[in-house]
């Protein structure tokens, strides 16, 4: 059995590789857990469950949304 590791750790800059949008990482979970309503309504791009998901303030929206891993890379203006 392979243990599954996050990428990204809370309090950790990030931008969103598709919308390019900024935030910072407020939660992780290291397989999705919301609805799969939700998941067919929001994950367009089909991202996979069983790896890290991420909860994420946005930087200048002021709200939070849900993140695949896979959509995520460190922001490059951070140096964290």
């Amino acid at each position: 059995m392979s243990a599954i590791k996050a990428k990204f750790c809370i309090g950790q800059l990030i931008c969103h590789r598709l919308f390019e949008y900024r935030g910072i990482i407020l939660g992780v979970d290291l397989e999705f857990k919301q609805t799969d309503e939700w998941y067919d309504e929001m994950a367009r791009s089909r991202p996979p469950k069983d790896k890290p998901w991420y909860h994420v303030l946005v930087y200048q929206r002021g709200s939070q949304t849900y993140v695949a891993e896979q959509n995520l890379e460190q922001d490059p203006a951070s140096n964290n």
